[in-house]
């Protein structure tokens, strides 16, 4: 486009206006800018909006053989940390971070329910982190040194220790392959059933390639393998301070509804699906005269992906949130893995906030934030809730893909 002659300049405006309006993207007062500015002078840098559905190339192909022939995967290799600055690469040194945290991922790669602890190394009992069903993984954040053990269900013996050492994120349980005895190896094998020895087998061939992974990439492999490409759309960070745009239809409350207005929402999946043309829910509420809200997103961090979005509340949605908590309880804050599902609680006080959840069909006023998050994310609304048979059929569920929203309240000196 640099090469575009002057009296090629409104042809060009024009196709690109068209082309931002139909990704869902209208250009800022910054964009504005550079249209203007093309009457005069050949275009000079690309601009940054609306969605790019090109190929990351910083996606790279992977060549590896773990026992089935020679296979390729498509690897996220991260650029060097200059570009990120729109420098020359090699004229900076990224620094090692001041926080060490990591995630830890436990695998149970034999056919018995385990428990998982974590480890004070003081002599004193381990903290119960999660019930870990054979063959299956579980996670939660930690630090290098941090010590874990498993246990069966039916005693304390303890079958299996780690410790946390960096770079290394997943540990495996594997008590089938016996070292250098390939045939206890395999009368192991022989005496699982035929969907134990399948899902092995999948933890099997995950543990391999994530050593290939490991070399190609220098990260941990977090997920089981083969697993199919992210089907959702990701907004690019090249470099700090690079903007985006997107554009939604779900403008801002100015003005707070009626309690009866702000009743739970009770339509069917296919009632609650709005059409372009149709105005949105409570609309009279809304900021006059404007039918699109322009969102910009501007990159704070690259790894991993953080993104500034300015004003996406109004003042009015988030007094009404925060006057939606007065009315729920507020129950202590919970570590994550799978013993919230057991009778055993954490008392470590790792956590010391107050939290609760808040359903999208509380009110009118969180559907549309949620609405108006999946046009930011370039996603459809109705993956953000329950669903009917007829729409995205070919996910495996209905229910949504999204945590509900969450509300976390902290006194002075608490913490996440």
């Amino acid at each position: 486009q640099s090469e575009l002659r002057h009296k090629k300049g409104h042809v060009q405006i024009k196709n690109l206006h068209i082309t931002m309006r139909r990704q869902g993207c209208l250009p800022t007062l910054y964009g504005l800018s550079f249209l203007v500015s093309f009457f005069s002078y050949a275009w000079s840098e690309p601009l940054t909006c609306s969605a790019n559905f090109d190929r990351d190339p910083a996606l790279k192909e992977m060549k590896f053989d773990i026992g089935y022939g020679e296979e390729t995967f498509e690897a996220y290799i991260q650029p060097d940390v200059s570009t990120f600055y729109q420098e020359e690469p090699g004229s900076r040194t990224a620094v090692a971070p001041h926080f060490v945290a990591l995630a830890g991922m436990f695998v149970n790669m034999s056919p018995d329910n385990l428990r998982l602890y974590w480890d004070p190394d003081n002599g004193r009992p381990g903290s119960i982190i999660a019930y870990n069903t054979p063959f299956q993984a579980t996670g939660t954040a930690t630090f290098p040194t941090h010590k874990f053990y498993f246990t069966p269900m039916d005693s304390n013996e303890v079958v299996a220790r780690f410790t946390v050492t960096p770079p290394q994120s997943v540990y495996y349980y594997d008590p089938l392959d016996v070292p250098n005895d390939p045939e206890q190896t395999r009368r192991n094998l022989d005496a699982l059933s035929e969907d134990e020895l399948e899902k092995y087998m999948i933890l099997k061939k995950t543990k391999d390639f994530a050593e290939k992974y490991f070399e190609f990439t220098g990260r941990q492999y977090l997920a089981n393998y083969p697993r199919k490409q992210p089907s959702h759309f990701m907004w690019s960070a090249d470099y700090l301070g690079q903007m985006h745009w997107a554009t939604t239809k779900e403008t801002h409350f100015v003005e707070l509804p009626s309690d009866d207005e702000l009743q739970p929402i009770r339509a069917s999946p296919k009632e609650r699906v709005l059409k372009e043309d149709e105005p949105r829910l409570l609309q009279q509420y809304r900021t006059k005269d404007q039918d699109i809200l322009n969102m910009t997103l501007k990159v704070t961090s690259y790894a991993p992906r953080v993104f500034e979005i300015d004003n996406f509340l109004s003042e009015v949605e988030a007094q009404h949130i925060l006057k939606l908590a007065t009315g729920m309880d507020l129950s202590l804050s919970t570590t994550s893995g799978s013993a919230g599902r057991t009778k055993e609680k954490d008392n470590t006080n790792t956590r010391t906030s107050r939290n609760t959840w808040v359903p999208r069909e509380k009110t009118a006023i969180v559907d549309a934030i949620y609405r108006r998050a999946a046009d930011l994310i370039q996603i459809d609304e109705a993956l953000l809730r329950h669903r009917d048979a007829g729409t995205h059929p070919n996910r495996s569920s209905r229910s949504s893909i999204a945590e509900t929203l969450q509300l976390v309240h902290y006194e002075n000196g608490q913490q996440y």
